[in-house]
Formats: structure tokens, C-alpha cells, sequence
């Protein structure tokens, strides 16, 4: 049986962006949230909420993929309903201090318009640097985090050298 997808509902409200996540958000599918996200930066928006209510599971590769863009694109990034085990993995692995959260009191819902579709997992290649970059910021994190991937990051490193791909 395979494991199920993740898909995503867009809805953009001026600087603003409503982003629902369901399923399962794996490594595999951090390059094409990546992808949405920069797309939504370019036009316009500068804050990301992150509805988290529907996901069944987050990797830490997906959970370094959204540390990594918040380092690097400079978008404020708040969650929205995040179960408790997605808010525990974000603090495990330093990530929780990247974002705000919204309370109930506080809360949004997606634009009437957004529609749901899946996120496309990336090409070899791809999730094999996406998860190397989103590794190694999540150990550039938090010293924590070095014991826990290194292995990995040395593992992917050399996977990636193997078979590099089409650069993006």
C-alpha cells in the first residue's frame, strides 16, 4: 500500500498567503512546496500561514525545508493548528523559534477561491539536495542536531556526488 501524498490549498490575500498542508509532508515533496512558496514570494506575499491541521506526519527533511526557506527568503512564517507532534518536531529540531503561531482567537481561514492539489515529489536529484540542504540547516540550528544528521548529511552528500542531476 503506498503511503499517502501531500497536498496543499493556496489562497493569497494580498501579503498574505494561506497555505493548508494534508497528508503526509515528506522530503520528497519539499522541493515543489519550495518551489510554491518562492512563487508566492515573487508575487508579492510576505507572510506564510501554514494551516497544519490535516497532516498526518512531517519529516525533518520537510521541517528543514521550511527552516531553510524562512532563513533564507526572509518570509515570516506562522502556524496555524499544528498538532502537538508537529509543534514537539519543529522544537526538537530548533525550528520552532523560526515562526509565530496563531491561536484560535486569532484565526484565518483560506480565501473562498483556494483549491486543493497535490505537491509533486522531485526528481531524485532534487530531494536528494533538498534533504541535504535541509539537514544541514537544521544542524546549523541547533548543536542538538549535528549528533542526530551527520551521518545523514555525510550518507546524502555522497548520494548527491553519485548523481548530481540537473542543477536548479
Amino acid at each position: 500500500m503506498a503511503l499517502p501524498g501531500c497536498s496543499i490549498s493556496v489562497g493569497v490575500d494580498g501579503a498574505n498567503a494561506y497555505l493548508r498542508l494534508a497528508g503526509r509532508a515528506a522530503v520528497e515533496r519539499g522541493p515543489s512546496f519550495e518551489r510554491a512558496v518562492l512563487q508566492l514570494q515573487a508575487g508579492g506575499v510576505r507572510r506564510i500561514v501554514l494551516d497544519l491541521s490535516a497532516i498526518l506526519l512531517m519529516d525533518s527533511g520537510f521541517t528543514g525545508t521550511i527552516a531553510g526557506l524562512i532563513r533564507r527568503s526572509g518570509l515570516a512564517f506562522v502556524l496555524h493548528r499544528a498538532p502537538q507532534r508537529i509543534l514537539d518536531g519543529f522544537a526538537d529540531h530548533g525550528v520552532l523559534e523560526l515562526v509565530s503561531q496563531l491561536d484560535e482567537e486569532g484565526a484565518c481561514t483560506l480565501p473562498e477561491a483556494a483549491g486543493e492539489e497535490g505537491l509533486q515529489a522531485g526528481s531524485r536529484s532534487e530531494v536528494l539536495r533538498c534533504c541535504l540542504d535541509a539537514h544541514r540547516t537544521l544542524m546549523a540550528l541547533k548543536p542538538e542536531n549535528v549528533a542526530k544528521f551527520q551521518a545523514v548529511e555525510q550518507f546524502l552528500a555522497l548520494e548527491l556526488a553519485k548523481d548530481p542531476g540537473p542543477v536548479a
